[in-house]
């Protein structure tokens, strides 16, 4: 098994009788209306994934893991006039991904279930699904030629990984990913310190979920991807340069789990877009010659804004004020409907606060609780979370051009909350669209009604606590516990304080766990897999 990295979470697989070609993002125009762009810069590579692609002698697969733009790349699957290639994607109760699959007019389209098995000679792929709120997503299994490849990508299935390691056995190779791809604390209002502290506390957190990863799977190599993208946009440009931020690069990740893992790192490889792994001797066998370091990466960026100039200066738009305030009543409607779909409503108690540059006078408030929207000339209430952005960025939502989620992680906007708590519901009501929230909200009730119990341990005490995340599910049973007292999730590292009936400071999300007593056998911080009957 060859691996050849195509940048970011890009990859094409070669076995020797299948080729599969994953998640490759390639156009120049970057993702997320062109406010991400790959790092380091991988466009030269289209013309080779597309004569594999087109006419490679082999089995070949088109692999794309969900809807984000970093990982679906519907520019660059354009330009591929023969599509006579089976495409594999993940069956997500949303359709849109499957939607325009099958009107692409590829071979053979295989929407997945998880863990559903798609064979070719002398071997397998194999998907792992999450979809649960607004989060979507899909991890890639492949075993060929006695060699296996496992790729989390963004796919938040960390408490599923004995079980995928138990049934698939020694794993080869692995990659998940290791920097943030969210809006917060990006796109908010904080003060430098308190930017730092949160950017901080999140790499910290992504860190160490990789660090466990590894300990689970306990590869022969691990893959550093799904890091960083690069920021090009002038407006945008500062982010690179920050000195502490949520989009660290390999070598800080190498360096910690240098130290976390106390010499049982497996090898650690930071490869360029081009570069080539034999699954087999776990080697890079050929190297690219454009290498990004830490100590060239700035001025690297700068060209790369500079060859990047005329992306930025086509997508400027002036607009008329008639148009500005037609699409201010466009985005009151928008809202209005969201807010008809959304059964949930109540569990938001601070009001959405949207806002036009262009008109500084005109908010758009969400209430919530009385399900109404108005429009104020300020913000009226101290607790409350407030979104601002220009009209030519919005429209591009209104228009459909932009889904919501697109939108938000365009970074093209200024948010803040008071108090500084994340509210899952509002988050949710936000980044879905219309049409989807109804499900949304169906499925997190479905995911509350599990109320199956189990019991942890964390500093000699045992508690009782609900087995499944709050926010979306994950198995808690494969948490771990920090600071003797706070039980972290696998997937999103939510952290719930056992000592105060499992509440999450960060959010009010509760757990409730329950002191049993003390445990003799167990003095230490670390957790308890021993589970009771449902209650």
């Amino acid at each position: 098994m060859q691996i050849t990295f195509l940048g970011h979470a890009g990859f094409l697989v070669e076995t020797q009788h299948a080729l599969v070609v994953a998640d490759p993002w390639l156009s120049p125009q970057g993702a997320f209306d062109s406010a991400w762009m790959q790092f380091p810069r991988n466009h030269q590579l289209a013309p080779m994934v597309r004569q594999k692609l087109e006419h490679s002698p082999k089995e070949r697969f088109l692999y794309i893991s969900h809807e984000h733009k970093d990982h679906y790349d519907p520019d660059f699957l354009r330009t591929l006039t023969k599509r006579d290639f089976t495409v594999v994607i993940a069956r997500f109760r949303r359709t849109a991904l499957r939607n325009d699959f099958e009107a692409y007019g590829a071979r053979r389209v295989i929407a997945c279930e998880d863990q559903q098995e798609v064979p070719f000679k002398n071997g397998y792929l194999k998907l792992y699904l999450t979809d649960s709120g607004t989060n979507r997503d899909s991890a890639l299994l492949i075993q060929a030629d006695g060699q296996s490849f496992l790729n989390l990508n963004d796919c938040k299935v960390h408490d599923r990984l004995p079980g995928i390691v138990a049934e698939e056995g020694p794993l080869d190779i692995f990659t998940a990913q290791f920097s943030g791809a969210i809006w917060h604390p990006t796109c908010y209002d904080y003060s430098r310190e308190a930017y730092a502290e949160h950017s901080r506390r999140k790499r910290a957190s992504k860190f160490e979920a990789v660090a466990r990863a590894i300990e689970t799977v306990r590869p022969r190599v691990y893959l550093a991807s799904a890091g960083p993208a690069c920021f090009l946009d002038p407006s945008l440009f500062h982010i690179n340069l920050e000195p502490v931020n949520i989009f660290p690069r390999a070598s800080e990740l190498f360096t910690f789990l240098h130290h976390r893992l106390a010499g049982k790192t497996p090898r650690l490889l930071e490869p360029m877009p081009g570069d080539v792994l034999d699954a087999g001797i776990g080697d890079l066998i050929s190297l690219a010659p454009e290498r990004v370091t830490d100590e060239n990466v700035s001025q690297y960026l700068r060209s790369y804004a500079t060859l990047q100039t005329r992306v930025f200066r086509e997508r400027r738009r002036n607009l008329m004020l008639e148009e500005v305030d037609r699409i201010h009543e466009r985005l009151r409607e928008e809202m209005q409907n969201k807010l008809e779909s959304f059964s949930l409503a109540d569990r938001v108690t601070m009001p959405l606060y949207l806002g036009l540059i262009e008109l500084p006078g005109q908010l758009i408030r969400v209430d919530f609780r009385s399900r109404r929207v108005e429009v104020v000339s300020e913000v009226r209430d101290l607790s409350r979370y407030t979104l601002i952005t220009s009209a030519p960025d919005i429209v591009r939502v209104l228009d459909r051009k932009l889904n919501w989620e697109d939108f938000l992680l365009s970074f093209r906007f200024r948010a803040s909350r008071s108090p500084d708590v994340y509210d899952a519901s509002l988050h949710n009501f936000l980044a879905a669209e219309v049409e989807d929230l109804r499900a949304l909200c169906d499925n997190t009730l479905a995911n509350e009604s599990r109320k199956e119990r189990t019991v942890v341990t964390a500093g000699g005490q045992r508690y009782a606590i609900n087995r499944y995340c709050p926010h979306q599910g994950a198995d808690l049973q494969e948490g771990w516990v920090e600071e003797g007292r706070f039980l972290v999730c696998p997937r999103h590292r939510w952290r719930f304080d056992l000592t105060a009936e499992g509440l999450c400071p960060m959010n009010g999300c509760s757990i409730n766990a329950e002191p049993l007593g003390k445990d003799k056998d167990d003095s230490t911080p670390g957790t308890s897999k021993e589970q009771r009957s449902s209650m």
